[in-house]
């Protein structure tokens, strides 16, 4: 049977639950108790759609100790969110899942940031190596034009923009470079090696305030081995990575796109081009607050890009399960908000998918 919207729709509560633990232990017929930690084909309740271990006793579920540990909306529909979360390749706002599932927004809502809080939280560790193009984005705070032009200035004294009719086009982001909620998205992205592929196969990504010296060579020192080539823009800000032991490539971008050596930065635009059709076509607005959480998604969907269906259902679920109970969405609807801003900038700075 083929994995299809309209299958996954049909599954049953006691399906999808089967279908999610051989995602999450696989496809012996085997568990892990959470609390023993013993691998056994546990006795099954049927009745209570729960393990019973056999050494501890401890009765579990498929999600026991994951963020969706005591969800209400059952398997069938937490697995067709999944699959829903999965292909929709630019992301899925809150209220389209809803369409599909059913119940309230925040439920669909919830369930969308534990999906990406658990992609952040569960980054791999291994530095990226060989041939790694670094590039900064501007994301969020564009400010739009005022309601009507001011009409205490004559015609020659308005500034050339508002001489037309008034439009809502939105206004240049060098126009204003200090808004409260403008940050730049920093993204690493490290090439195939030895014809293993094309493109780039692992992502990296941090939010900081600017492109600046000290944030971009603490970030390329964590998330980059030494002696691999760097490959950026003009940017003096990364003038100083020789001396750091890397090999260091650029390409002028107010020239050309790509050197004659073929330099250049087509990876991290692609990244940069996905992730800003997510945000102006899906999601429309991001924060300063979870804007790391967005980015680590469109990370991962670039390095799942070739994987199938299946495949990067098992990659999400795992990861999920693999990221303990949320911190911040545990209990969201009755405690509000949790995360402080300022662990963007403290904790959070260099996260990656």
């Amino acid at each position: 049977m083929s994995l299809t919207g309209a299958n996954i729709a049909n599954f049953s509560d006691e399906e999808a639950r089967y279908f999610l633990a051989r995602m999450r232990w696989g496809d012996d017929g085997t568990q892990v108790c959470p609390k023993c930690g013993v691998v056994d084909r546990h006795h099954d309740i049927k009745s209570r759609c729960q393990w019973s271990c056999k050494h501890c006793g401890r009765r579990f579920s498929v999600t026991t100790e994951t963020p969706f540990a005591d969800f209400k909306i059952g398997y069938s529909r937490l697995l067709l969110a999944i699959f829903a979360f999965v292909v929709n390749q630019k992301g899925i706002a809150a209220l389209a899942l809803r369409r599909l599932i059913g119940g309230q927004y925040r439920t669909s809502y919830t369930l969308l940031q534990k999906i990406r809080e658990a992609v952040m939280l569960t980054m791999p560790r291994e530095p990226l190596s060989g041939v790694v193009e670094v590039d900064g984005g501007h994301f969020a705070g564009k400010r739009r034009k005022g309601r009507k032009l001011k009409e205490e200035k004559g015609p020659a004294e308005l500034p050339k923009k508002y001489r037309k009719p008034q439009q809502r086009d939105k206004i240049s982001a060098s126009e204003f470079p200090h808004h409260p909620n403008r940050r730049i998205v920093l993204v690493m992205r490290e090439m195939f090696k030895n014809g293993e592929g094309k493109g780039a196969a692992r992502t990296r990504v941090a939010v900081i305030r600017s492109e600046n010296t000290a944030d971009i060579e603490a970030l390329v020192q964590q998330h980059v081995a030494r002696l691999s080539t760097i490959r950026s823009d003009e940017l003096t800000a990364y003038g100083n990575l020789k001396l750091l032991g890397y090999a260091h490539e650029t390409v002028n971008h107010s020239v050309e796109f790509s050197t004659d050596d073929g330099v250049n930065q087509d990876q991290a635009e692609s990244f940069f081009s996905r992730m800003r059709r997510a945000f102006i076509g899906v999601y429309h607005k991001i924060t300063p607050r979870y804007m790391l959480d967005y980015a680590c998604e469109m990370a991962w969907r670039e390095d799942a890009r070739r994987k199938s269906t299946l495949e990067q259902m098992q990659m999400i679920f795992k990861r999920v399960c693999s990221s303990g109970i949320s911190t911040d969405w545990l209990n969201y609807g009755r405690n509000g908000h949790k995360r402080p801003v300022e662990l963007l900038f403290d904790a959070r700075v260099g996260a990656s998918p």
